[in-house]
Order: structure tokens, then sequence, then C-alpha cells
């Protein structure tokens, strides 16, 4: 299989960007984003979603020259208006406020309004716990996932992320779609050929299949015995996003996903230091992830993340064959050159 380095993918996903219509602004935070993923092995939020956000830019439902603007609505709250643009910008931008917010009030939350659809929920998680921040981000999307037992969508994928600094090693880090499978992950799934997993998606008549060109819909989290569970946590999602922020819930939004640019997002920045050392805080995160070490093959969450990024690192990140179609025809449209 083709591979290519996280160097050359990034300078291709910059051309391919600003040839659309992105500033540079825009461009580094979507390809840092979606870079994020790709190392990470989360390969249906990485950058097999440039094509889709170039073809965005191109036709004028995205803003690419946002005029992003933050204003505080209490000591410990903000809200960032994202004026349409690349979600991305918009949540590198709110995670920074609310930590800076949190360094001074111990917790710093943000609503994201006018956004558009935020890649990897991961990639802002990180950057707090990074920055010695625990993090939370939740977001919602189109309704592609039935309720429990049902067969109309209520819920979109709805991811939640949660990451927390480590002074001793790598964060913890949680990055999960509140549907059994992601949308994006059946796209790619068409796109190679592959066959869906058993108890994930559904057809138009509400029965689970494996093809994925039959599926319409999602189940949540939990599958065909306990998605109640799942649903309960797109809920969550849906209440923080979409209803706190005043944007669009899943049922509202445009199934134009990655355009929709009535998008609320959620972010939330902890301080651990509120209640003990940064150093205490990591060596008793450190002690809760070395449990996993005395049964191999378990993991934290972020765990399997870490591992495939040590991989990636060392032997680049693969290209499908359907996939390095679509970003070959990606730089013809953009009328970029193509050295992948």
């Amino acid at each position: 299989m083709r591979t290519a380095t996280a160097e050359q993918l990034s300078r291709y996903s910059l051309d391919l960007l600003t040839a659309s219509g992105a500033n540079q602004e825009s461009a580094e935070a979507a390809t840092w984003a979606l870079l994020h993923a790709s190392l990470h092995g989360v390969d249906s939020h990485g950058i097999r979603l440039l094509p889709w956000y170039a073809e965005c830019l191109r036709s004028g439902k995205v803003n690419g020259m946002p005029n992003v603007r933050m204003e505080m609505v209490r000591k410990a709250a903000a809200r960032l208006d994202a004026d349409g643009g690349l979600g991305h910008l918009a949540m590198y931008r709110a995670m920074d406020e609310a930590c800076a917010i949190a360094r001074d009030c111990g917790i710093g939350m943000v609503a994201v309004v006018h956004s558009t659809h935020f890649g990897p929920a991961g990639a802002y998680t990180l950057a707090a716990a990074e920055a010695g921040f625990i993090g939370l981000v939740t977001g919602n999307s189109v309704a592609y996932v039935v309720p429990h037992d049902g067969r109309t969508p209520i819920h979109g994928t709805n991811p939640i992320s949660f990451a927390t600094p480590n002074s001793n090693g790598e964060p913890f880090l949680m990055d999960m779609a509140t549907s059994s499978f992601p949308w994006n992950k059946v796209l790619r799934y068409r796109t190679e050929g592959l066959e869906l997993p058993q108890g994930v998606a559904v057809d138009t008549h509400g029965h689970f299949v494996t093809d994925p060109h039959q599926a319409v819909a999602l189940a949540p989290v939990g599958g065909q015995g306990f998605g109640f569970k799942g649903a309960a946590l797109a809920g969550v999602a849906d209440i923080l996003s979409g209803v706190l922020t005043g944007m669009r819930i899943s049922t509202q939004q445009d199934h134009d996903a990655l355009c929709d640019v009535e998008l609320g997002h959620f972010v939330m920045a902890i301080d651990p230091t509120l209640f003990m050392p940064l150093t205490a805080f990591g060596s008793g995160l450190q002690a809760y992830l070395d449990g996993f070490k005395s049964q191999p093959g378990t993991y934290a969450a972020g765990g399997p993340e870490w591992e495939r990024r040590k991989i990636r690192e060392r032997d680049g990140i693969p290209l499908p064959e359907g996939l390095y179609a679509e970003l070959r025809d990606a730089a013809g449209a953009a009328e970029i050159g193509f050295a992948l």
C-alpha cells in the first residue's frame, strides 16, 4: 500500500486548502487537526476529509477568511463566533481561550457558534492536555443515528472527547463517537470496498446490515442490546453543543454535513492544580494507566492511538487506492501539483 509522511501530507493539505480559498490560519488549523487523526489511526476523520473541505471552500458554503470573534459572557465563560469558517480554527482558538480562562479561574468554558465540521475532537482536548489542563469537547452532527430500537435518526454521531495531562507519560485521551461507528467510516468503507462490522448500521427498514452501500443510518453505542447508553450520551452532546449554544440540534442540520455553517460546539478546560500539584495529578494518573499493564493486550483510552502513532511516524500514513485517487482528483480540481 502507498504511504506518505506527515510532512508530505501537511504540504499537500496546506496547498489544497489555500488554493481552495482558505486563509493561512484556517488551512494550518485544519491541517494540524486532520494530521492528528491520521497519525493516530483515526482515518475516518483524517486526511480523507480534505477533498470535502476543499469543495466546501470552493463552493463558498464555508468561509475561507472568517472574522473569528471572542466575547466574554462571564468571568469563566466566553462565546466564540466562528463566522462560518472551518471548524478547526474555531476549536483551537476556543480551547486556547478555555485554558487561559482556567489558568485564572480554575475552569474555563467556551461556546462556539456559527461553526462548521471540526474533524477529530481529540485534537483539541489533546491540545489542552499538552498545555497542562483537562480538556472536554462535545460536538453534534446531522442526524444519522437511530435511537435505541428505532429506525428514524434522532442524533448525529455526536462526539465526546476528554483528555488529561500526564507529567509521567502519555496523556489519557478519549475521543469517541456516541454512535456505534462514525458515519465518515461508513463512507471510507464504501471507498475501500470493506464490509461493516455486525450491529453498527441499519438499512431503510431499521435492519442491521454489513454492506456499507445499504447502510442509511447508524446504531448508538451499545448496539442492539444496550444502545440506550449511547443514545443518552448522544443527548448530552446534542444539549451542550446544539441547545446550550443556540445552534442546531442534530435533526435540524443540513445533510451536507461538512458545509453546515450553523453548528455549535462546547469546549471546557479544567486546571488540575485547583486540587493538587500537577506532578501529583500525573502520578495518580500514571498509577491508573499502569494498571492496564498487568493485563497485556488491554489499553486505557488513547492507548491504541499512541501505538499507531509510533508505527505511522516510522512507516508513514497509509494511502489506500481509493483515498489516493480522491486526493489526486482534489489536487486537479484545485489546479495544484500532486506529489504524494
